[in-house]
């Protein structure tokens, strides 16, 4: 009889991992895998499938990305663009052709250049930049890219306990304090128990502890996620500048440019919350030596038109959301010369009071003088 449940316990955790049902089909936490053999700590599970709430579909592919293979190396004469982020650039509840990396790519082809332009979404939900920089450093680079974009939301300066995923935290023995920007102001977390520990491992236990006992979130962790950090220390600051001064370094070692790409957020829409941490990032970016584009303006102006709604929630673009942003985005890259466009493409036209024109204004940072991209290996 024992061996007989055993066996029945085992059959429906292997169907589970084969076949995820339930509400853990529904989260973003039933595409992750733990990998603490690596530095990102985890990751996209290669060939996972699953949907969001409003039945958008999530395919990982065989290499651990929301996105189709890419060759390895890279074919000849072709520009290839990687974007680093979470689930703002991963797409969270919208279609994978409605992502701002996906929307940039068909735009690019569209304009026919005469180059081959390909944009690969790196992006896993829960990252902040020590993941980004861990997972660029150890499998983005292999990609070969002549470019990198890095997209920042505010919450990447908050506790990455946070952010990361849950269910994923609780396997981990252990979360490295550089992952923290201020290790001194770690948020409280309790210790899990053995028992759980060994729950979380299971799909089948995790399956059914989410039916019977569904956690509750803590009001004071809850309140201090969706905090917006618009006013970070000079030491969280330094730990940004060491975590971006990371990829970039990487970056130019294999011979390509990096941008850090800065995502606003809901509440600074309508203006009543300012663009103080905007200011500070470019004025970061200046000094760091890399080109930072500030996306607020942008999803100002659009607002202002009547585009929209162009958040899900606090800081989830939706599809419109991610077309203003590959919008901005296209033009402000390639009025920096960081595409292989003619010069002068996308560069705001300045109107009767000296201002950049309306729909193309976007902040930058000066970073380094433009220059005709040339293509790489």
């Amino acid at each position: 009889m024992l061996l007989g449940v055993a066996a029945g316990l085992a059959t429906a955790e292997i169907a589970l991992r084969l076949f995820p049902i339930g509400s853990a089909a529904q989260e973003l936490r039933g595409l992750h895998e733990l990998r603490p053999d690596r530095p990102w700590l985890y990751g996209l599970r290669p060939g996972a499938e699953g949907s969001a709430a409003n039945g958008v579909r999530y395919v990982v592919n065989a290499d651990g990305f929301r996105d189709r293979r890419y060759a390895r190396p890279k074919p000849p004469r072709t520009f290839r663009i990687v974007v680093l982020g979470d689930s703002i650039a991963f797409g969270y509840q919208v279609p994978v052709e409605d992502t701002f990396p996906k929307v940039l790519e068909a735009r690019l082809a569209a304009l026919g250049a005469g180059s081959r332009i390909e944009v690969l979404n790196l992006a896993v939900s829960g990252y902040n930049p020590y993941t980004e920089a861990a997972l660029f450093a150890d499998v983005g680079i292999g990609y070969q890219p002549d470019l990198v974009l890095v997209q920042f939301c505010v919450n990447d300066l908050n506790d990455p306990t946070l952010h990361f995923d849950a269910q994923t935290i609780q396997r981990l023995d252990a979360i490295p304090e550089a992952a923290f920007p201020d290790p001194a102001h770690r948020a409280p977390t309790p210790a899990p128990s053995l028992l759980s520990r060994a729950c979380a491992r299971s799909r089948l236990c995790s399956l059914v502890v989410e039916h019977l006992a569904p956690a509750r979130p803590d009001p004071a962790r809850l309140a201090a996620a969706l905090a917006t950090h618009d006013d970070p220390s000079d030491a969280e600051l330094a730990w940004l500048r060491a975590q971006y001064g990371g990829v970039a370094d990487r970056a130019a070692a294999a011979g390509a440019r990096f941008a850090v790409v800065v995502v606003p957020y809901s509440t600074q829409l309508d203006g009543k919350v300012g663009d103080h941490l905007e200011r500070r990032l470019v004025a970061l970016g200046d000094e760091a030596g890399w080109v930072t584009i500030d996306l607020l303006p942008a999803f100002r102006e659009a607002a202002a038109r009547g585009e929209g709604p162009l958040f899900i929630d606090l800081w989830h673009l939706t599809a419109a959301g991610h077309r203003v942003a590959a919008e901005a985005l296209l033009a402000q890259l390639a009025c920096r010369g960081l595409l292989p466009l003619p010069a002068g493409t996308g560069c705001p036209a300045p109107s009767s009071t000296g201002a950049p024109a309306a729909a193309r204004r976007a902040r930058t940072s000066s970073g380094p003088s433009p220059v005709a991209p040339t293509f790489t290996r």
